[in-house]
């Protein structure tokens, strides 16, 4: 694109010094604070490289222009960037933070499930226990009501066979077994 540029600056150069060639006529030039007699040859030169410098001017003006404004933007970029990287660091820690508070609440919850699972199986044994002790306690029952009936049994046998009418309340009850009694046979 550029190449195109110069090679039509070029051709467009030498088209006006071409037509400045061939008016070789003297014209009276007016300007602000008099005027001069020029040939039309000087006078379209001077108004080509006038134009020319005017370009030159405007461009440098621009090239200074982007330039400052480029240098603003690598500025605003470099700015930007530092920003990025400051915020990604902080996104780095506070996600390190994140993964530490999930870490320690992962372990708090296991502790407390262990715990939780300890306290459940001292219940489960502690219920156990009472159960059999229940169950220990039924067969005692148990064995001492059987126990009793055979006390009775031999009670009235023992009434029938001495032949006594006396009464229950006349014979003397047998003293009452305690639960220790009944182990220390």
């Amino acid at each position: 694109m550029r190449t195109v540029f110069i090679v039509l600056m070029i051709l467009l150069a030498l088209a006006i010094a071409a037509v400045a060639v061939l008016n070789n006529e003297i014209v009276t030039l007016n300007y602000l604070f008099g005027q001069a007699d020029l040939t039309l040859f000087a006078v379209i030169l001077g108004s080509s490289l006038a134009g020319i410098l005017i370009m030159v001017f405007f461009g440098i003006y621009r090239s200074i222009h982007n330039y400052i404004k480029s240098e603003s933007e690598r500025n605003l970029k470099k700015e930007l960037q530092r920003r990025v990287k400051s915020l990604e660091d902080e996104k780095k820690k506070l996600q390190d933070e994140l993964d530490k508070l999930q870490k320690e609440r992962e372990k708090a919850a296991a502790k407390e499930y262990a715990e939780l699972e300890a306290e459940k199986e001292k219940l489960e044994d502690e219920l156990n226990r009472q159960r059999k002790e229940r169950e220990d306690a039924i067969k005692e029952q148990a064995e001492l009501g059987v126990e009793k009936e055979k006390l009775e049994e031999e009670l009235r046998k023992q009434q029938k066979e001495h032949g006594s009418l006396e009464t229950q309340d006349d014979i003397a009850k047998p003293p009452k077994k305690g639960f220790w009694d009944f182990l220390k046979r």
